[in-house]
């Protein structure tokens, strides 16, 4: 532990010295060039009168709007203008997004500058499994964001290679503007590996699953920052031969209807790449309503803090998830080595019936919302847009499992260090380049497309 405090000083000292002056800060000021109403601004005194948006061709104003909690009759920051910005940056609808205050006779307008992104994307594509790049998937997706203007989604297509898959999911954020209504549906037909290793010990012999669903969700905006949502769901789960646990039922097929309820929480400033705020995500789900032999329950709390140190930015986030119930299937165990990848261990899979996650994190961010443009002929110039950030960060990740049943060992400890730079192409795609050591000082190199933040 003493060699983990020092390594991190040492690093944090190093870095916030040398990235001290390069730093490539891409923001552009939120106060117009008017002196007085410069002051007006930095003093907090300026009032807003009318807020207009200019680009959004697709997308209805009040999409954005609902990111823009402003009191006309109360004075604004430059603070509040920016976490605006961020707001409706965070809705991935756009390339860029610029605000600033415009002087019209005697009254201040708010201009919202949107370039919006490419929103319908019929594609073949190449992917990874579980952050695993011996897990290749390959198919056809057509995905059409912001299909009528309300940031709605809708995606289907279908996967081979690795757990081959038909999907197909529609989800509304706005579904009501008048209500804040959220509506969620989603399909899925699928035949995927077995992920539990205990499952495989007895017989010594992997072995695959079929599994279908169908699940319809209702929930409601309840502020800027306060969602919930709830669901119903049917789910079908096959083995090709039965072994106790691997199922539930002794037939080897788990039937069951399952009720999920969601509560989220969510104030950060930029939620791709936020620089302050806080995010809670509780979700409950109920497995096996009705007659059935399938009865168990998940429940699972994610918490996010992020706040600024100066030059660096502090994360801090905790994941648990507890699996309860009189018979508990493999599948439905809780891992580390899939979509949850504890870095210094990044390639080993580690399973228990419940589990707690945290990962520390001081980010030093080199650039920030540097936005380029490629120019290519006949190619839509939303497709060549970016806005790109850059951070250097050392981190410090800790899991402890928790097993209910007899054949898993009752509790484990497991934690990785290290450090990586960060590359975040929005509206796109993220990616880490990172070194990691585990708590035997054995070192890895990690590539990964995901960030856990």
């Amino acid at each position: 532990m003493k060699f983990l405090i020092l390594f991190f000083l040492l690093v944090i000292i190093f870095i916030n010295h040398l990235f001290a002056s390069v730093i490539i800060d891409t923001s552009y000021s939120v106060i117009d060039s008017t002196h007085s109403k410069k002051e007006d601004l930095e003093n907090n005194n300026l009032i807003i009168h009318e807020i207009r948006i200019i680009g959004n061709q697709k997308t209805k104003k009040e999409t954005i709007l609902r990111e823009v909690n402003l009191d006309l009759s109360k004075p604004i920051s430059p603070d509040r203008l920016k976490f605006f910005e961020n707001r409706i940056l965070s809705l991935g609808l756009f390339n860029d997004v610029k605000i600033f205050i415009s002087k019209e006779a005697d009254k201040n307008v708010l201009i919202i500058l949107v370039q919006e992104a490419w929103y319908i994307w019929p594609l073949p594509f190449v992917d990874i499994a579980d952050r695993d790049w011996k897990k290749i998937t390959y198919g056809l997706n057509l995905g059409i964001q912001n299909l009528t203007g309300k940031n709605e989604s809708l995606n289907t297509g279908f996967s081979l290679g690795y757990d081959p898959k038909f999907y197909l999911s529609y989800y509304n954020p706005n579904f009501s503007f008048e209500h804040n209504l959220i509506l969620k549906l989603r399909t899925v037909l699928q035949k995927r590996n077995n992920r539990s290793i205990e499952a495989i010990k007895i017989n010594n012999k992997n072995f695959s699953e079929k599994y279908y669903a169908f699940e319809i969700g209702i929930g409601k905006r309840l502020n800027i920052f306060n969602f919930i949502t709830s669901s119903i769901a049917f789910e079908y789960l096959q083995t090709e031969e039965y072994y106790p646990l691997r199922t539930v039922s002794n037939t080897g097929i788990d039937r069951a209807i399952s009720f999920q309820f969601n509560y989220i929480y969510d104030t950060r400033d930029f939620t791709a790449y936020p620089k302050s705020g806080a995010n809670l995500n509780i979700a409950y789900k109920k497995v096996g309503l009705g007659e059935t032999v399938v009865d168990f329950n998940i429940l699972e709390v994610e918490a996010k803090k992020i706040f600024s140190l100066g030059n660096p930015v502090f994360y801090l986030r905790n994941y648990s998830r507890v699996l309860v119930g009189p018979q508990l299937p493999y599948y439905a165990n809780s891992f580390i080595g899939y979509r949850e990848r504890l870095r210094g261990y990044f390639n080993d899979i580690f399973e228990s019936n419940s589990l707690n996650f945290s990962n520390l994190e001081f980010r030093f961010p080199l650039i920030e919302k540097y936005v380029f443009k490629f120019n290519f002929p006949y190619i839509p110039e939303e497709l060549t847009t970016y806005n790109l950030n850059v951070d250097f960060h050392t981190f410090f990740d800790i899991a402890f499992l928790v097993n209910k049943n007899q054949v898993l060992k009752k509790t484990r400890a497991l934690n990785g260090f290290g450090f990586g730079f960060s590359f975040l192409f929005l509206p796109y795609r993220s990616f880490n380049i990172e070194i990691a050591w585990n708590q035997l000082l054995k070192p890895q190199f990690i590539f990964d497309l995901n960030l856990p933040f």
